[in-house]
């Protein structure tokens, strides 16, 4: 995936799907789907932009992926934070990072 605006908002719902897959996950649509409960051919038709998800069926691929549905729609101008994740890399308050903040 070539960064079209060395921007997150530069990538569409479709090319941040097959990115989660296939680089972060290491996934094939077969995987995903039987993960997910979602039809491989759906999920090809996603990641080509040929079909728009319903809430239901991305909520199931995010939780497949192990990403925050939200993640999904991050633009340069809405940070996502994963709380559940943060909470266990970070126990205790005194060893949160101020870069978290900024």
């Amino acid at each position: 995936m070539d960064k079209k605006k060395n921007s997150i908002s530069g990538y569409s719902l479709p090319e941040r799907l097959l990115y989660l897959r296939q680089e972060r996950r290491h996934l094939t649509q077969a995987e995903l789907a039987k993960m997910s409960g979602v039809s491989q051919s759906t999920i090809a038709q996603i990641e080509k932009g040929r079909k728009d998800p319903s809430i239901s069926t991305l909520r199931k691929i995010a939780e497949a992926l192990d990403v925050h549905m939200a993640v999904l729609f991050a633009t340069d101008d809405v940070h996502i934070f994963d709380m559940a994740r943060l909470k266990i890399k970070y126990d205790h308050v005194d060893k949160l990072n101020p870069t978290l903040y900024t």
